[in-house]
């Protein structure tokens, strides 16, 4: 009866591809690349150590890489899916968090729409009344913002004598 060997892929990089012809005694070639300067051999699972071994011992041969496919599970049963979609639930939450906190936006400016309805005002005047504070028994002056502001002011505070005699005018 047929019974399949194990085999493993080895990438052997050349520095010259002359010496290819000698690489069919280790192994059956399947590719060669012509512009990287490695061939693929596929070798028994049995033999692999020895022939990288030999390989390396040619100074044709820069290097000898083994496969690792062989050794990978591709199961992937330890593989828990909460770590692919980690990033997607949190990314989905945050959506829901801002699609409800726009709702609330939305709920709290119709609330303010029918409170002024209810008391018969414009749009206009209950937003500025909702705006404006609510502590109206401290009068406070408003504050000086410019410097010109400060300066109009001081200069209707004067007399025109001394409005006069600061610009060098005669009274």
């Amino acid at each position: 009866m047929f019974t399949m060997k194990e085999r493993r892929a080895v990438y052997v990089f050349l520095r010259g591809l002359k010496h290819v012809e000698q690489l069919k005694k280790f192994g059956d070639i399947s590719y060669i690349s012509k512009r990287m300067g490695y061939v693929e051999l596929y070798l028994n699972e049995d033999d692999v150590e020895k022939t990288v071994d030999k390989l390396n011992q040619y100074r044709f041969v820069k290097t000898v890489k083994v496969s690792p496919r062989p050794d990978i599970d591709p199961d992937l049963d330890d593989v828990h899916d909460d770590v692919f979609f980690e990033a997607y639930d949190q990314a989905q939450e945050d959506v829901e968090k801002d699609r409800s906190d726009e709702k609330s936006a939305d709920l709290k400016g119709q609330s303010r729409v029918k409170l002024a309805k209810q008391t018969g005002q414009s749009k206009g005047q209950s937003e500025a009344k909702l705006a404006e504070p609510t502590d109206q028994g401290q009068n406070q002056p408003p504050k000086k913002n410019n410097r010109q502001d400060d300066g109009q002011q001081d200069l209707q505070t004067d007399d025109k004598a001394h409005v006069l005699a600061e610009k060098g005018g005669k009274s």
